[in-house]
């Protein structure tokens, strides 16, 4: 698929830009917003990157991400002031808290750029593709279709391509993914130094709750289901945050015949669950009936007010009745 002619005309209209992305950004929300931002700097646009909350610190290398508004009431002006407002990497606006508030009343351009499934409709132009393996490709096709790519960019790209495809293992990675890459890399993205940014900066408390969380592991539907649990007292006595948890739900897809894995974090008044799965077998449905939603493959959902327990055993018994319907 090609960059839409809406979409690229958008940018080159833009003169006072901002770019957000969804709740707890990831790789590809952090990658994809950076790498806009530094295009849309190459073309004389004064552009801001505004979160809704604050990026991982593994993040938080890319250049570019220094200047990154966390929303708060300086977010509120600079939105205030902006022409054209770029979405990533999310398909429904309230999946931005209160900045999809202050969107909503906002009288700038809305642009939409994603790749998640079921859209919401909400801007005045949006470029959906469920078929990319990321938004940073979306990005990077952008920049490569107004030849604008920086080293700076190519990097941000790289990373939320990277971590989205989950180190180019995932579906979706396909031979123009690589071939896009590839371009990335000659115009200055180092794999070998994001890769280490992102993947190589634990620490050994995060290691010993890994320890911990890799000993609650349970086998369900003859093997086809693996859950993982984190409790919020191991995570208190090991000084970890939530984004130390990150990543832990791909080691239950890692045990042969599995084909759904679950992460359950404890955390205050709130069940965090990562949903993972391969082959055939979707998760984004499950995720969705607890007002989450994501990819068919990788999905998450927060449950507020329910006993810790009694969700882990509600949404296991859920996954295994569909695994044996």
């Amino acid at each position: 698929m090609s960059v839409p002619e809406n979409i690229l005309v958008s940018m080159n209209a833009s003169r006072n830009a901002v770019i957000t992305a969804h709740i707890n950004p990831d790789g590809d929300a952090v990658g994809s917003t950076l790498g806009l931002w530094h295009l849309l700097r190459t073309m004389g646009c004064n552009a801001t990157v505004v979160l809704p909350n604050a990026a991982p610190s593994n993040l938080m290398w890319m250049e570019g991400s220094s200047e990154i508004v966390v929303f708060g009431d300086d977010a509120k002006r600079i939105m205030a002031d902006a022409d054209t407002i770029f979405v990533l990497d999310l398909n429904a606006i309230s999946r931005l808290g209160e900045i999809g508030v202050a969107i909503q009343s906002s009288a700038a351009t809305i642009v939409n750029i994603d790749h998640h499934t079921f859209p919401e409709d909400f801007a005045s132009a949006a470029w959906v593709d469920v078929d990319a393996c990321s938004t940073g490709i979306m990005i990077a096709m952008c920049a490569d279709a107004l030849n604008a790519f920086t080293p700076a960019m190519a990097m941000c790209l790289y990373t939320g391509i990277m971590t989205d495809t989950g180190s180019f293992r995932f579906p979706r990675t396909t031979s123009h993914v690589h071939r896009m890459v590839a371009k990335l890399i000659d115009e200055g993205a180092d794999p070998v130094r994001s890769f280490d940014e992102v993947m190589n900066r634990g620490s050994i408390a995060r290691t010993r709750l890994l320890g911990i969380a890799l000993s609650t592991m349970s086998i369900y539907a003859d093997g086809a289901l693996c859950t993982m649990v984190v409790r919020g007292a191991d995570m208190l006595a090991h000084e970890c945050a939530t984004e130390d948890v990150e990543g832990f739900v791909s080691q239950t897809l890692a045990l042969h015949g599995v084909k759904i894995g679950i992460l359950f974090v404890e955390l205050e008044n709130e069940t965090k669950c990562s949903f993972r799965s391969k082959g055939t077998t979707y998760v984004r449905d499950l995720a969705a009936q607890y007002g989450g939603g994501g990819h068919v493959y990788a999905a998450g959902a927060r449950v507020k007010g329910r006993h810790f327990d009694e969700v882990v055993e509600e949404i296991t018994a859920k996954a295994i009745d569909a695994l044996t319907k």
